[in-house]
């Protein structure tokens, strides 16, 4: 008897430290994220994503995405809602995750305030992707700000014995084809 209880009370520990170390990993991710922090980031990509695209270029798109010549962007907010069960698939482990956060664009050349139409069809066209009322231009700023709900995917493999991430987007069917199984994408379509 003592021993079955012992047996639990291990097992929910170390499923508890488990749980502690992904949630600790996932926060250092978005903390990275909203900081800007392209070098670090890279080291919690998931590794397969630099067969696809090298880590030097990615920083580079990254870079150039963040500070165009037309607005920079700023992420505000950002904090988890979901984590998903974790599932394993052929040794692998993997998890959901669904987190929010404020993007703000800010234009580098102020708009023109009168032009009303342009702004509002912009919002227009992006609460089609981001959702009605999640999406407002702030004349003061100049910028538009988005608020999102994006999932990314924590994976953990026998190469590297730690959680790295990878952003799931559905709308890029062909890259998540690249990195994950037809098993792997049924499953993560299982969480909502």
């Amino acid at each position: 008897m003592f021993l079955a209880a012992f047996v639990t009370v291990c097992g929910i520990t170390v499923r508890g430290q488990q749980d502690t170390a992904l949630v600790a990993r996932i926060n250092q991710m978005l903390t990275l994220t909203q900081q800007k922090d392209l070098e670090k980031i890279m080291d919690y990509t998931y590794p397969k994503l630099f067969e696809i695209a090298p880590r030097e270029l990615m920083i580079a798109t990254l870079k150039e995405t963040y500070d165009s010549d037309e607005f920079s962007i700023e992420i505000d907010s950002i904090k988890i809602i979901t984590i998903f069960p974790v599932f394993v698939i052929n040794d692998t482990s993997y998890v959901k995750v669904r987190h929010s956060m404020l993007m703000r664009m800010k234009y580098n050349e102020a708009l023109d305030t009168n032009d009303k139409e342009s702004k509002t069809m912009l919002v227009s066209i992006l609460e089609q992707k981001y959702g009605q009322g999640n999406v407002r231009f702030d004349a003061a700023t100049n910028s538009l700000n988005i608020f999102m709900k994006p999932d990314m995917v924590g994976i953990k493999d026998k190469t590297v014995n730690t959680w790295t991430f990878a952003n799931l987007d559905e709308d890029n069917a062909a890259l998540l084809e690249m990195l994950f199984s037809r098993a792997v994408r049924d499953k993560l379509k299982e969480y909502n």
